[in-house]
């Protein structure tokens, strides 16, 4: 069987695009063109893309669940990528390695702080042992402060959807093309159990190629194995609102517009309610604890926001509001 290079897959009204790269890459940009040609109607408003795609690859790296400090960059070139252009990224996801059948944590666990940052990079074969020449221009935290994982919310390797806890952006990432750097820094959770992500080996073509990653080590930094990733994005910050109202058929967001207090309510328990301005800044922020949250929204200028809703399983669901 023949490996392939990566996947994309899109998402459209009515119709779901999956391409597929193989090493053959003609194949691959054919299907690439054919969605660019497709009617505009068609346009994607929300995406995702799993790299890098390739099978039976089951490699390991422990990074963005170890509960040691960590600090590692994950090299991405263009072309896997091209479709998410001039799009907002907002979130990504990892995948335990498939050898693990059960899923993590077995306790709720939490991060003191955990950093992404996202910017345009060097071509992945041009890597350096050397964080900063690997970025071109400047960074973009996108996510900071604490971190905590439910007890089970991170599925199994071999799970039929093990891409389920998504580490959301407290601000989404415009991608205006180019070779991608995503950056984690944290330090380590209060788990005494550490568990590997699946990755593909260092020292296979696609890893060269089109993507690879670096990491700290006590004896400086090394390269490692690149993490399959799912990379998820919206094409603009109106797509993070589905309804003005009604949300997902069982979130409720009134009353909209509102004056000083904005209530969701729901059927899954929100953890933590976020609102971004039309900038896609993060203006306020808020840990929930109530049965039916209540922000207040009387310091927030007349306008149109977008409300971010986190359940405590990690899962991030949107809407937008109007500030009268």
């Amino acid at each position: 069987m023949k490996k392939s290079l990566f996947s994309i897959a899109y998402s459209f009204p009515g119709l779901s695009v999956i391409l597929i790269g193989k090493r053959n890459i003609g194949l691959w940009l054919t299907a690439l063109l054919f969605v660019f040609l497709l009617p505009s109607n068609f346009k994607a408003q929300g995406s995702f893309g799993i790299l890098p795609g390739v099978t039976n690859e089951d490699a390991a790296f422990p990074g963005p669940y170890s509960n040691a400090p960590r600090q590692f960059q994950i090299l991405i070139a263009h072309v896997p990528i091209s479709l998410f252009t001039n799009k907002y990224i907002t979130s990504i996801s990892f995948s335990l390695q498939g050898s693990y059948t059960n899923a993590w944590p077995l306790t709720d666990t939490t991060f003191g702080s955990y950093e992404i940052y996202l910017s345009k990079g060097v071509p992945p074969p041009n890597i350096q042992m050397n964080f900063a020449a690997n970025i071109v221009g400047t960074q973009t935290m996108v996510k900071s402060g604490s971190l905590m994982i439910p007890a089970g919310s991170v599925p199994a390797g071999n799970s039929s959807n093990p891409y389920a806890y998504t580490l959301v952006f407290d601000t989404p990432y415009l991608y205006t093309g180019g070779n991608l750097v995503i950056e984690i820094r944290h330090t380590g959770h209060n788990n005494p159990v550490d568990v590997p992500v699946r990755t593909i080996d260092t020292n296979t073509m696609v890893n060269t190629t089109y993507f690879s990653a670096c990491w700290q080590q006590d004896n400086g930094i090394t390269k490692f194995n690149f993490p399959f990733i799912r990379i998820n994005s919206v094409q603009s910050l109106e797509g993070l609102g589905v309804k003005s109202v009604t949300i997902d058929e069982g979130f409720s967001v009134y009353p909209n517009p509102v004056k000083d207090y904005l209530y969701v309510k729901g059927d899954k328990e929100i953890t933590e309610i976020n609102v971004f301005n039309a900038a896609g800044q993060k203006i306020l922020s808020q840990k929930n604890k109530a049965n039916v949250p209540k922000l207040g929204t009387s310091s927030l200028s007349k306008g149109v926001y977008f409300l971010q809703m986190i359940d405590q399983e990690g899962n991030s669901t949107s809407a937008k509001f109007v500030k009268e």
